[in-house]
């Protein structure tokens, strides 16, 4: 009778000869995946091809939408601005929120008020026409932005009340146009978010950055 050593298994001697299918699979993968990327390689994307699959996800994706109908908004505005030569006080812009138009305060307001100068509306009046006739889909947000001074007078008391009122102002022009009241709202911000921040500045960089900081921002979104 046969003795097993009780300390360790028995051994199963698995002979090399059986395994030799593993090298011809590996062999086949290597192949075939030089194939391919040799094929990918010479291959010509369709370009016809690639912009309607582009234009399908394009219509099921309601953001790449929108940010397509506010160029051609955004384009109308330009023409606009180009043409009264407007290009150092109202800028236009496009984010992944929406369009932005910025006003600068010498455009708009004189020094502490709220009402308009007397040639803005006439000046800026087909850029306004073309804001009021954005498609109906589209929310108009209007702030209102101060520099860092405070400001105490009779009709304001502080920097909030000043900027509410600058977006208030503008929303009125825009509902004159022909803008809903529904589709606008006015936000308050005053000096909390300023476009050129002030720390360390002294002298003349000091004050055209408070002047930057002064200015009216409508967004559609």
């Amino acid at each position: 009778m046969a003795e097993f050593d009780s300390a360790s298994p028995p051994r199963i001697k698995v002979k090399k000869k059986e395994a030799l299918w593993l090298y011809s699979l590996t062999d086949l993968t290597f192949i075939l995946m030089a194939f391919f990327a040799l094929m990918l390689s010479m291959s010509k994307p369709d370009r016809e091809q690639y912009d309607k699959v582009a234009s399908a996800v394009q219509a099921e994706d309601p953001a790449a939408d929108k940010l397509a109908n506010l160029s051609v908004v955004a384009e109308d505005l330009e023409k606009a601005i180009k043409q009264l030569k407007l290009e150092d006080d109202i800028r236009v812009r496009i984010d992944i929120n929406g369009l932005l138009l910025e006003f600068s305060e010498r455009l708009v307001f004189a020094s502490g008020s709220a009402q308009a100068s007397p040639d803005f509306e006439k000046t800026t009046d087909k850029v306004l026409s073309i804001l009021s006739q954005a498609p109906d889909r589209y929310t108009v947000s209007i702030e209102g932005h101060t520099d860092d001074l405070s400001i105490q007078s009779k009709l304001f008391k502080s920097n909030w009340e000043l900027s509410a009122a600058r977006g208030i102002t503008l929303l009125k022009l825009l509902k004159d146009r022909g803008l809903d009241e529904k589709r606008m709202r006015v936000q308050a911000v005053a000096h909390t978010q300023p476009k050129i921040p002030i720390e360390g500045k002294t002298g003349q960089s000091l004050q055209e950055a408070r002047r930057a900081n002064r200015r009216v921002i409508i967004r559609l979104d």
